[in-house]
């Protein structure tokens, strides 16, 4: 990202670099907003000196180091956003800010490389981990386009590629669609990134050329509009979305999947007819919009069940893997689990596959379920696909889960012993 490089794609970020400096009035309300402080030395750090050292960082010049420790605490709450009164993006600030730190430390090749591994050993994991749960001709229903009708579909289900780690959150979520009648393409796995896996490296560019495929690929289906489930994918092709596009965007609609659903809340009622009776509580993150509003509606849906409120850091990241920092994970699940277990819940319900991937182990720690809200919904629809991800992690042993689907690795062409180190780093990870 040297704004001297003569690329549409420097040129871009140096305009938003130049953009956000302008309006930046440094006045600290986003640094007031983080929920991620009391994880960090900050606290009582002055808030327009951090700012100011943020913008500094930007723009290249030397800055204090209370700025660079805000821009490796941030996991993208989005708290930040709202409390701006300019207007400024402050998440999209830091992503740059982390960027030029980055790039001072290692340099641009190295963090190009440190990208193409990082995003080999992830396609690995996802794999592996989608082989272990799914025949390969499951496998294929979810990584395969499935229609490629000659008229246009009107929606294009884009689901990305971690929730290949819980292909039942995916099967259902497809079933629901097709009880819906939803007259749609499917398309996503690891060669439809939306990039976030080279942004993560600081790779801006690699990460956005990624997304701009996928993106000009979606555009070729001719579809009205783009109903994603991950909500990296959903923040990344709108936040971010002149990152792959530029000016001039056509403006293809990003819909997350809650918000599709919420807008069919007849066709959900009609369709959710088996019962479900369960209390349950919802395991909520902030940092994508309407989704705890939508959740709520949709499951109101479902005969029998009973949504019960309870105490919980929604602003902690936007989703559970991203919470990194110290701390802020054991806080998170503590007041999660210990609050659904006073209300003696049945089940704590979680909205992302990536929160479900990581919290459903808890499962054997505590006196509820750990389920996706996808699952509620199947189970009110009469499907209900088993969740082999949850089932493997209880396990907590690689070599009875080897042996139990060693002849389906094989025949998804996956030496077993090959797969041991990526399913280590997946269900023990």
């Amino acid at each position: 990202m040297n704004p001297t490089t003569d690329t549409p794609f420097a040129s871009y970020i140096q305009a938003r670099i130049d953009q956000i400096t302008e309006r930046c009035t440094q006045c600290g309300k986003c640094f007031e907003a983080c929920s991620m402080l009391p994880y960090t030395d900050l606290e009582g750090a002055e808030p327009s000196a951090v700012t100011r050292s943020v913008v500094d960082i930007i723009n290249d010049r030397g800055h204090a180091p209370e700025g660079a420790a805000w821009v490796q605490a941030c996991q993208k709450s989005g708290s930040c956003i709202d409390a701006c009164p300019e207007d400024v993006n402050p998440r999209e600030m830091i992503l740059y800010a982390r960027v030029k730190l980055q790039q001072s430390a290692f340099g641009r090749e190295e963090l190009s490389q440190r990208g193409r591994n990082f995003f080999r050993r992830l396609s690995g994991i996802i794999r592996a981990t989608a082989a272990i749960q799914t025949p390969p001709e499951l496998y294929r229903r979810l990584t395969a386009v499935r229609y490629r009708k000659k008229a246009a579909a009107q929606n294009l289900f884009y689901f990305g590629c971690h929730i290949l780690k819980t292909p039942h959150i995916l099967l259902s979520c497809m079933d629901v669609f097709d009880r819906m009648g939803l007259d749609c393409e499917v398309v996503g796995g690891l060669g439809h990134c939306c990039g976030i896996n080279h942004f993560r490296m600081s790779d801006l560019e690699a990460g956005a050329a990624m997304g701009t495929r996928s993106l000009e690929e979606f555009r070729s289906y001719g579809s009205e509009q783009v109903i994603t489930f991950c909500p990296t994918c959903q923040m990344q092709y709108t936040e971010y979305r002149p990152l792959y596009s530029g000016p001039g965007d056509d403006e293809l609609p990003f819909v997350h999947v809650t918000k599709y659903l919420a807008r069919n809340l007849d066709t959900l009622k009609s369709l959710c007819t088996a019962p479900v009776n369960k209390r349950i509580a919802l395991h909520l993150h902030g940092g994508t919009d309407g989704v705890e509003e939508n959740v709520k509606a949709i499951l109101a849906c479902v005969p029998g069940l009973e949504v019960v409120e309870i105490d919980q850091h929604k602003d902690h990241g936007y989703q559970c893997p991203t919470l990194l920092l110290p701390g802020a994970t054991e806080a998170m699940r503590e007041k999660l689990l210990s609050s659904a277990r006073a209300a003696e819940v049945d089940s704590v319900v979680t909205v992302y596959h990536s929160c479900h991937f990581e919290l459903c182990p808890e499962e054997g720690n505590h006196p509820f379920e750990l389920e996706n809200f996808m699952t509620i919904l199947g189970q009110s629809m009469g499907f209900d696909y088993p969740d082999w991800t949850k089932t493997f992690k209880l396990y907590g042993d690689l070599d009875r889960v080897l042996a139990e689907t060693g002849d389906q690795l094989r025949r998804h062409g996956i030496d077993p012993e090959k797969a041991r180190g990526p399913l280590k780093v997946a269900l023990n990870g």
